[in-house]
């Protein structure tokens, strides 16, 4: 097995989240989770497909690799104590996992499998099949050990913003009348890609009315004067995602889209100013929603959460909800990314990615936000 410090040190806290909650083994299928240990996942799909490989951790060995026949030479380019062959029908995974457990001498302990991913039709006849075992939810665990991260994986965090801001930056440029919102998106999409990124991880670009009904994805829609366009892009760099929102406005602004960029950009600013280890990601909420609050504006919250943990996935742990309990740690990435809508006027969701550090926090995307951007209009 090659050796390598950081996944060393991810298996390391991996197994210390193990031991304290008594699990034997975790079984990973999730391309974040299977790439976090053993810098293996399959390739990056728009739909979904059933899980074809997974990686096994146990308390003292792993990780193992099960990689179906045709991508074991995949595996050269990763990290894996063993691989084994993994069938692609159902029966063939099952026996095979099985056998693999029953000879690591875990399967009769607490195995652990992400509920939030693995189908259901799968764990029933493996839950038969491990009759001695006891099956548990690893997802929660695995929130758990991905939402501190390591140096390194911070620089990629970085290098990943580095490349959303080139993407930003060409969608903003391309934002003029009679351009698509699939001609800006493939813009955006190319200035990521040429900036070195692997994958383009979200492309939204919303205009007119799919800006305040959050429309999923990029249409031949041209561009109108008057018309707010909200671009929310994320490419990923290595395995590591990045996340930001700018809207602009397609000629001169009303005074009623200045106002909402003025609510939106105070209310990013303000909850920013509450990051800090220590504090509860609810606060961070709380902070934003005061701004729309006083503004009148509390009823142009239409998302009922205001940010997001990012790393090897877009959506991970903190969750900055109102209701939220998670404490910010030292070293927790997330998007922060409160807004507010109105029908017939637009939206502002300036969205920036944040480091939790010591004392507060560091913005890790610098792009002008949606209130400075119309200064000079």
């Amino acid at each position: 097995m090659r050796g390598d410090s950081l996944l060393e040190r991810k298996w390391a806290r991996l197994r210390d989240h193990m031991r304290r909650e008594a699990v034997t083994a975790v079984v990973l299928a999730e391309n974040g989770r299977t790439r976090y240990v053993s810098g293996y996942q399959r390739y990056y799909l728009g739909t979904y497909l059933p899980f074809v490989h997974a990686a096994v951790m146990t308390q003292d060995a792993g990780p193992a690799l099960l990689l179906p026949r045709h991508i074991m030479r995949s595996a050269e380019e990763c990290v894996a104590e063993r691989v084994v062959e993994f069938p692609l029908d159902q029966d063939g995974k099952i026996e095979t996992l099985a056998a693999l457990l029953e000879g690591l001498g875990v399967a009769r302990g607490r195995v652990g499998l992400e509920f939030d991913f693995v189908q259901h039709g799968f764990l029933v006849p493996l839950m038969r099949r491990l009759r001695e075992a006891e099956l548990v939810d690893a997802s929660p665990l695995m929130s758990q050990v991905t939402a501190v991260k390591f140096p390194e994986e911070v620089q990629l965090i970085r290098e990943s913003a580095r490349m959303v801001e080139r993407g930003i930056a060409a969608a903003i440029e391309a934002c003029r009348a009679g351009v698509t919102e699939i001609e800006a998106a493939a813009r955006s999409s190319a200035a990521m890609l040429h900036a070195g990124a692997e994958f383009i991880n979200h492309m939204c670009v919303r205009s007119g009315p799919h800006a305040i009904g959050l429309f999923p994805v990029p249409t031949p829609r041209p561009f109108q004067s008057g018309d707010c366009v909200q671009i929310d892009v994320g490419c990923v760099h290595q395995g590591y995602v990045s996340d930001i929102n700018r809207t602009a406005v397609i000629g001169t602004p009303t005074e009623a889209q200045r106002a909402l960029m003025r609510v939106g950009q105070e209310m990013l600013e303000r909850g920013i100013a509450a990051v800090r280890p220590g504090a509860k990601a609810s606060d961070v909420w709380r902070a934003s929603f005061e701004v729309a609050e006083r503004a009148g504006m509390a009823d142009r919250i239409t998302i009922p959460f205001s940010g997001h943990g990012i790393g090897l996935g877009l959506h991970e742990e903190p969750y900055v909800t109102p209701h939220s309990t998670t404490v910010l740690e030292e070293n927790m990435v997330f998007a922060l990314e409160p807004g507010v809508y109105a029908t017939g006027v637009g939206g502002s969701r300036p969205e920036d990615m944040l480091l939790v550090t010591a004392t507060g926090c560091e913005v890790l995307t610098h792009y002008p936000r949606d209130r400075d951007l119309l200064n000079g209009r």
